[in-house]
This record gives structure tokens, sequence and C-alpha cells, in this order.
């Protein structure tokens, strides 16, 4: 069973979070991995439609459906392993994928789904108690900022989950640094 905190739930039975709103320390430009990855991806970067969906029952499954498939799905092995290089930004290959891949893949089924790319951007993050680095698929929807991370199941609140975010995509192609507290 999940030990972490759900989001609090609305009159109409449906979670509800907060957007993320965290302290901007500056805007720029992409990761250079992930730059790299847009230079041969081009669609999966076009950050294009809505930039926030309406949340209902059939969004929030199909957030955790596509979230916990991938889960499954993907096996977790790092860059170094799998290619040699220290931080590759790419789809999954042969089942295989770490985070960051993962974010992507999720972020690529969903707009197959019919989902605008827009809603689903990727953050970076450090692990608040293990110190590790973590990239994560963020959902925003008109009942919040919602997560698709390979490190827990289902949908939860951005501000549920252990993380201190760094980094933030935005549709119009820069990521928004954040001051962290």
């Amino acid at each position: 069973a999940c030990s972490l905190p759900q989001a609090a739930v609305s009159a109409e039975g449906l979670p509800s979070c907060a957007p993320m709103e965290l302290p901007v320390a500056a805007v720029g430009a992409a990761p250079e991995q992930y730059r790299r990855f847009c230079a041969n991806e081009t669609d999966a970067c076009d950050l294009t439609g809505a930039e926030v969906l309406d949340w209902t029952e059939a969004l929030q499954d199909t957030l955790v459906r596509i979230n916990d498939a991938v889960n499954r799905e993907i096996d977790k092995v790092s860059d170094w392993e799998r290619t040699g290089l220290m931080d590759s930004w790419e789809f999954p290959f042969a089942c295989q994928g770490d985070c960051e891949d993962i974010a992507l893949e999720k972020r690529r089924r969903l707009v197959g789904e019919g989902l605008p790319r827009a809603a689903f951007t990727i953050a970076t993050a450090v692990h608040e108690t293990q110190l590790f680095p973590h990239a994560i698929l963020l959902a925003e929807t008109t009942r919040g900022t919602f997560v698709l991370d390979d490190l827990s199941v289902g949908a939860p609140c951005w501000d549920a989950l252990p993380y201190l975010y760094t980094r933030r995509e935005r549709p119009d192609g820069l990521w928004t640094r954040f001051r962290l507290q």
C-alpha cells in the first residue's frame, strides 16, 4: 500500500490539489540534455494545445492508467548502464530507461490518447531525504498539478511527494528554475 499522502477530495469526489507555484529564481533555456533530445525529436517538444486540462474522472483514469502501465513496462536502468553516457534524455529503448526517459514516454502516450502536449511538462527535482536527482511529468489541470512519477503509483499532487523541485518546463520552450527554500 502507498504510504504517501494523497490528493484532497472535493465535494464532487474528485481529487484536488494546489497548482504548482514556487518562488522563481530565473527563466532560461532548457537543460542541454533536453535540448539535444528536442533536436532529434522535434514533435515531442512542441508543447502546443491547452495548457490546463479539465479534471474529470476519465482524465484521472487515463493519467493513472498511463503512469502505472509505463512504470510496469519500463525497466529502470541508468543511462550509464544502458548507453555509457552520464545523462542522455531519450525515449526508452528495449523496455529500458531512466526517470527522464520514462517521463517522456508517459507524455508521448498521453498525447497519443489525444491529450494536448502543453498540459504535460517535465520537471526536475531532488529527493528531500535521499538527495538523488529525479525527473517527473506534471499534469496541469483545473484541480491542480498532478505528478506522473516512476517512483509512485497513481497521480498524486505535486506537493505530496518528497521532492525539492529545481526546474520546470514551460509551454513556450523555456524552463523555470525555482529558488530552493
